[in-house]
């Protein structure tokens, strides 16, 4: 274990740091390939709003982690706005509010319907 990775209270690494630009997050809602977030790549976002979804096409700019947060800074491919997802690391419920997804995974998913 690197002295940056994550480990919840569950005992489960949820981040582990790839430097000097990828890191893994193991939760449900990230569908990429091996959970890998990359800085600089395109990743397709969707937020759960209190009425409807969003999607946007995003890029992650950055990334860090901070008692057991952790924050995604993107930026909109479309409009060029920039903002930062978070995640509390120490959540094991079923609800999310945001999922990030990339090309891969995406184009996978329609194969199989």
């Amino acid at each position: 274990m690197k002295e940056n990775d994550y480990i919840n209270c569950s005992g489960r690494k949820v981040l582990q740091y790839f430097p000097p630009d990828s890191l893994m997050i193991e939760l449900p809602f990230i569908l990429t390939k091996k959970k890998m977030l990359i800085r600089k790549m395109p990743y397709m976002l969707l937020e759960k709003k209190v009425v409807g979804d969003y999607t946007a096409a995003i890029r992650l700019i950055d990334f860090h982690e901070k008692d057991g947060i952790v924050f995604l800074d993107v930026q909109e491919l479309l409009t060029n706005r920039t903002y930062t997802l978070s995640w509390n690391m120490e959540y094991t419920g079923d609800w999310w509010l945001w999922s990030l997804a990339d090309f891969e995974n995406l184009t996978s998913s329609v194969k199989h319907i």
